[in-house]
């Protein structure tokens, strides 16, 4: 191999300039040795050959720096001029022959934790080394005496020694420093243990966002308890390493948000062996640690504490009325009727929207009641006992016509509560400050956009419940939305939040720059309820899933009376209205029309809208899987055929081809195990790192090619588009796909009549490819009809209109069109009414072969 171009690294600190001159031209690359060749203490040059397969990454230098740790293991090494190239990355290092041997021993290869494989090539004493030439321990050791001469207070505790993102340090632009290597953190803590004039005033340590999966060195600074020692947003994953690690180290208080081992289900139990070495977690008291903590659980006996208000002594309830400590809502129902969603949906029912904000906190159910706790709602709760006299009603969804002499008169559940149960105290929930910070994560910065679909499926909100039904609550929100998005946020999204109105429109005002809405799937009865929103400058909107979709039979009456609102709108739903979009129903293409519903809302319509968004399918898929449940997918999309094949094109088909099971792209059939998942909590995990889609369901086709009754295999083809946050901004990415699934009846006997059934899923064959230039040429231009739309009788229907419904029908039976007209004139021009007297006549086999296409 030839020589490389000589050159001169000056670092302008002081330091003298390293010449790379290259005397010995070896190259040494995917070998275990060195033969001969001793690394000494001169400069060596390596070379990192990522060949541009790592620019998707967000940060590709520091995954590759990472992987360089792993496999070196503590040993000393610390990569000067470190400088990123296209293919590749390079940089220099000296006096580091155990990391060198550790590096050849893996034949130069870095394993990265995104996956891939990159290769190393090593170039031995490419400059002298001299002295007064830069020199990473004396930098480190400097910056740490800096640092020390500067202790800080932080969380009340003084003299803190503030180490977080220590590699990011100015002083350190010319090298890397990183204390995710344990050799570099144990340089750091002789440094700091070794500095006899500032040591003895250290309190504290905060090691936060330094990447580190070890803290091994910081038992030096065993035996003596500290006021604080932060781990904070580092990368610690063992809970059996980090107790062996800390077992001679002791604080007031241990950071450890944001690291693996607090995401993990075996968290805080895991970390019982160190409950004597810190006296709080993260601003919990360690006692008081675990998970399921609530003052109901630790520090509230419902026997004794506070008092009780129920039917006999109502009187007393103005006793509390300017009371801020906590109160108890207690919901008889030993036979655990009610699930925790149901019970809330009928409580916030009952509640009246137009008072005083309430947001039940620490839900449980102890075995014979429901509990949850509450407080700042005095308004609320005497609503709730004297207007509602104690008890939740349910309302009355079955009205039995075929028997008169059948009453099913209203049905309540009775409750009762205890004032007064518990003082608040700063570790206990506080709802304002939750949906603050959780609004604040929901937020896009790249795309403006504010993703607050299901909001009370946020991870932040777990143990507070969030009713955006309640107009009070939803206006406190949109107020703390406006406030801190004035002008920064084009487009909210509110689906599937159970609102039932809203008349904020002077509050959303305020945001200068909001131009799309989305309302989805919410429980908006009627236009009216959203009219003042007309005020403001919206130009798309989504209503689609809400109830008044269903006042409207055609599209155009959909449309236009949408456009008498909001007239500056140019998206509907999703639609552009400048196209003036028309209809396509799905095809249905069923073996047995006992299959009807499973194509409808009892499985498919259901599962494949709650599939949509990624961050909420752990919440919404788990009902439909079991431990024996199978998935695999394969991905056949040929990037070479799209017309915007790039990088970014690359990124998000490899979230498909990541676990895509294509056995006749292997060589090595030993892998015929890889990418098959069997059991609920894998398969969630897969579909979970699949990204956010939406489907355009007017393109769906189903056939339903077996169904006997306890089970059905189901064959779904149709087009969706990548709707992942992080690719707003980039060019729409249209992907056809099949799915498979095969299901199976896992219990009978349910509901009122004990004559319903669950279905889940056994199989489940998602595949991904290009779609055709004809789905491309349809995709998403249709808007789709309301769902359960209500046809209007003959007298209102004009010629027109009657037309537009004999196509409909006969676009979804296949019927020929005499008898499409005869069938839809013996239903009086109801649609619904014509759909069930075609499948009746069809399982009565009154309808003859000749009378389809």
């Amino acid at each position: 191999m030839s020589k490389g171009q000589r050159y001169v690294l000056n670092f302008s600190d002081g330091s003298l300039p390293i010449q790379v001159d290259y005397p010995d031209p070896r190259i040494f690359r995917n070998c275990s040795t060195y033969g001969d060749r001793v690394p000494g203490l001169s400069w060596n040059e390596f070379s990192i050959h990522h060949l541009g397969q790592l620019e998707y990454l967000e940060n590709p230098k520091q995954v590759i720096l990472e992987a360089i740790f792993d496999v070196i293991d503590g040993e000393e090494f610390y990569p000067v001029a470190y400088e990123c190239g296209p293919r590749a990355d390079k940089f220099v290092a000296r006096a580091c022959k155990p990391a060198i041997d550790k590096l050849f021993a893996q034949k130069l290869c870095l394993r990265l934790s995104s996956g891939a494989t990159v290769d190393i090539s090593v170039q031995f004493g490419v400059a002298a080394n001299r002295s007064k030439q830069i020199s990473p321990p004396l930098l480190i050791s400097q910056e740490v005496s800096r640092l020390m001469e500067r202790l800080e207070v932080h969380s009340g505790v003084r003299g803190v020694l503030n180490l977080s993102n220590f590699g990011a340090n100015p002083c350190f632009k010319n090298i890397v420093v990183s204390l995710a290597n344990v050799a570099t953190l144990k340089h750091v803590c002789n440094s700091i243990y070794h500095n006899d004039e500032h040591f003895s005033a250290v309190n504290g340590f905060i090691f936060a966002n330094n990447h580190m999966k070890s803290v091994d060195p910081l038992k030096l600074f065993g035996d003596i308890e500290y006021g604080l020692l932060d781990l904070s947003e580092n990368k610690i994953g063992s809970s059996v390493r980090l107790c062996r690690e800390l077992k001679r180290v002791r604080a007031k208080e241990l950071k450890l948000a944001n690291n693996p081992i607090t995401k993990g289900p075996k968290y805080p139990n895991n970390i019982k062996a160190l409950q004597g070495n810190f006296s709080m977690v993260d601003g919990i008291p360690y006692d008081k640690l675990h998970k399921t903590y609530t003052p109901l659980n630790y520090d509230i006996d419902l026997e004794s504490d506070g008092i009780r208000i129920d039917w006999t002594n109502k009187s007393k309830l103005a006793d509390f009325e300017h009371s801020e400590d906590w109160h108890a809502f207690l919901v008889p129902d030993p036979m655990h009727a009610l699930t925790e969603t149901c019970l809330f949906r009928l409580f916030f029912l009952t509640a009246n929207q137009f008072l005083s904000e309430i947001y039940p906190c620490y839900y449980k159910f102890d075995g014979k009641e429901h509990i949850f706790l509450v407080r700042n709602c005095f308004e609320q709760i005497a609503y709730l006992v004297h207007s509602c006299n104690l008890e939740i009603p349910i309302p009355v969804t079955v009205t039995n016509v075929e028997d008169p002499d059948v009453c099913m008169g209203p049905r309540t559940i009775p409750f009762y509560l205890r004032m007064n149960v518990s003082r608040f105290k700063l570790h206990h929930v506080d709802p304002q400050e939750r949906i603050t910070k959780c609004i604040q994560k929901c937020y896009v910065a790249q795309n403006q956009l504010l993703k607050m679909s299901d909001f009370q499926a946020n991870e932040g909100l777990k143990g507070l419940w969030v009713h955006m039904g309640s107009t009070r609550i939803l206006n406190n929100i949109l107020t703390i939305i406006s406030r801190q998005f004035m002008s920064n946020c084009s487009e909210i999204r509110l689906c599937n939040n159970n609102i039932f109105r809203i008349d904020a429109a002077r509050v959303l005002s305020r945001m200068g720059s909001l131009r799309a809405l989305d309302l989805g799937h919410n429980w908006i009865n009627d236009l009216e309820d959203i009219k003042a929103l007309g005020e403001l400058p919206l130009k798309s909107l989504r209503l689609h899933g809400n109830p008044l979709c269903r006042k409207y039979g055609l599209p155009n009456d959909y449309i236009q009376a949408v456009k008498k609102i909001f007239p500056q709108l140019t998206t509907l739903d999703g639609v552009d209205l400048s196209s003036k979009p028309g209809q396509a129903p799905q095809k249905n293409f069923l073996c047995d029309i006992g299959a009807y519903e499973l194509v409808g809302d009892v499985f498919l319509s259901n599962y494949l809208r709650e599939f949509e968004q990624a961050d909420m399918r752990a919440n919404r898929l788990m009902k439909y899987y079991t431990e024996d449940s199978i998935f695999t997918m394969t991905c056949n999309y040929v990037m070479g055929r799209s017309q915007s094949f790039n990088a970014q094109l690359f990124k998000r088909i490899s979230k498909y081809t990541k676990h895509s099971r294509d056995i006749k792209k292997w060589s090595d059939y030993t892998k015929a195990t890889n990418e098959f998942h069997v059991g609920l909590m894998e398969i969630i995990g897969v579909l979970m790192e699949l990204p956010s889609i939406v489907h355009d369901f007017l393109s769906v086709q189903t056939d339903v090619m077996h169904y006997n009754g306890q089970s059905a295999v189901i064959h779904v083809t149709g087009l969706m588009r990548d709707d992942s946050p992080t690719t707003h901004n980039q060019a729409e990415l249209y992907l056809a796909f099949t799915r498979n699934f095969v299901l199976k009846v896992d219990k009978q006997g349910l509901g009122f009549g004990k004559k319903a059934c669950r279905w889940k899923i056994s199989n489940d064959h998602l595949s991904i490819m290009n779609p055709s230039r004809k789905q491309l040429e349809g995709a998403f231009k249709v808007c789709p009809l309301p769902k359960d739309r209500l046809m209007a009788p003959a007298s209102e229907d004009s010629l027109d209109a009657k037309s537009h419904k004999l196509i409909l029908f006969q676009q979804l039976t296949g019927l020929t069109s005499p008898w499409c007209t005869r069938i839809v004139e013996s239903a009086e021009w109801d649609f619904e009414r014509a759909t069930k007297m075609f499948l009746e006549m069809k399982e009565n086999r009154e309808i003859p072969e000749l009378a389809f296409i």
